[in-house]
């Protein structure tokens, strides 16, 4: 299996299919609804999903010089703490934005 560079990865099957930039498709997601399993009254747009984080997700790559991913450089149960680290860091940046 090849990456979207081309590079050959056994095991890896996590290949992005393309890129979308959120701010230019936004306007999209708020005009599209999203059904609700389990409240049917509810009305939710994909804007709201985003906005709202209610989405399950993976941090594969952190902008970096060498433009590595994570398992480039980390393998198994430290690549995961890796991940977990970098996320991290993404929650406590937001929230230092909102700190008064």
């Amino acid at each position: 299996m090849t990456d979207e560079k081309g590079d050959v990865r056994e095991g890896n099957f996590r290949i992005p299919l393309f890129w979308i930039y959120y701010p230019e498709a936004r306007k999209l997601f708020a005009n599209s609804e999203v059904f609700n399993r389990t409240n049917d009254a509810e009305r939710r747009t994909f804007d709201d999903i985003f906005q709202k984080r209610l989405f399950g997700s993976y941090i594969v790559k952190e902008a970096n010089v060498y433009d590595r991913r994570i398992e480039d450089y980390k393998q198994g149960i430290n690549a995961l703490l890796e991940s977990e680290r970098i996320k991290e860091e993404i929650t406590n940046f937001e929230h230092d934005m909102w700190e008064f």
